[in-house]
């Protein structure tokens, strides 16, 4: 009986949260994941029979500023969070808040690298790679070469592999919830990002203020407090640091957070094995985990490399 009230509890909170998933992830024209929720393991029905990977696709939904006229995308770069190369910053929610956990990330979910990658299809870009760390783990990719001039109601799609990913059986987390790094040139100049514009690229950018993490809060040289920033704490952007090289910043100074400034694009996992007994996170529902790539990662892993590997090949944009 106590089993059957868990999975009912369960469904309503997979609901909630896919619906609540579906409306952020459409309600804006921003990059994001096509499938922002999957479920854990391989039981999704959208996957290949013989491997478990799930069909994505990064949806890419307008081009840089000004608004009234966009700037075609020239390409993008994408990074999921690595834990065995880097040490990813972990946030967990018990429902008031995230805190900054420091658990490892074994002890939440596996594997703990290579959880997406390219496929080879086709796509709307025929200069692609993938992006591997130094142990060949796959961390994302990057596709370009050509300006695809967009509307808001057009979307340039890049499909990709999701592979299989567990929640730790014996941990609280309900959840696991991925935040990418994802950087959208526009300019097929590839401007350096130190002095590139709003104009230029756009950065949908992971950054961790919460309570907790070492060095937050981020934010700019000023800061700027009617610039709304949800789920960040402070809500508007701070005085402080930057977390990584591509905060994503509205002039080359550096000195005003632009579009994509805690704003990145999500892939939650859900759980659907039991909690273990004595979980008390969120009104005994569990707890919600989020995973944010190392600010190392991204400095390594965002730019564009004519190799797979960070520093191999051809430098094309960094």
């Amino acid at each position: 009986m106590l089993k059957l009230h868990y999975y009912n509890k369960l469904a309503i909170y997979s609901l909630t949260i896919a619906s609540i998933a579906a409306v952020s992830q459409s309600a804006f024209a921003h990059t994001r994941l096509e499938r922002a929720t999957i479920d854990e393991g391989t039981s999704n029905p959208v996957t290949h029979a013989s491997s478990g990977r799930i069909l994505n696709y990064l949806r890419i939904g307008h081009g840089c500023p000004p608004s009234n006229a966009r700037n075609p995308t020239y390409g993008t770069s994408l990074v999921f969070p690595n834990a065995v190369s880097y040490t990813p910053v972990i946030g967990v929610d018990s429902g008031t808040g995230k805190l900054f956990s420091t658990k490892s990330a074994r002890d939440f979910y596996s594997p703990l690298a290579g959880i997406a990658a390219l496929r080879y299809t086709g796509g709307p870009w025929d200069s692609t790679n993938i992006k591997v760390d130094a142990l060949g783990n796959k961390d994302g990719f990057w596709a370009g070469g050509k300006a695809y001039p967009q509307t808001y109601s057009t979307t340039i799609a890049v499909d990709f592999d999701v592979n299989p990913v567990t929640i730790n059986p014996a941990s609280c987390a309900r959840s696991v919830t991925f935040e990418l790094a994802i950087a959208d040139i526009c300019d097929s100049s590839l401007p350096n990002s130190a002095t590139a514009t709003d104009e230029q690229v756009l950065y949908w950018s992971p950054i961790p203020n919460f309570a907790g993490v070492p060095g937050a809060p981020f934010g700019a040289p000023t800061a700027d407090p009617t610039h709304s920033v949800p789920g960040n704490v402070p809500n508007f952007v701070p005085a402080g640091p930057a977390y990584s090289k591509y905060d994503g910043y509205k002039d080359a100074a550096h000195t005003i957070a632009g579009d994509g400034w805690g704003s990145p694009a999500t892939l939650t996992v859900q759980r659907l094995t039991a909690l273990p007994s004595g979980c008390t996170g969120n009104g005994g529902l569990g707890d919600d985990v989020y995973v944010y790539p190392a600010a190392a990662q991204i400095n390594d892993e965002l730019p564009v490399w004519s190799g797979p590997k960070a520093g191999e090949g051809t430098l094309y944009w960094k």
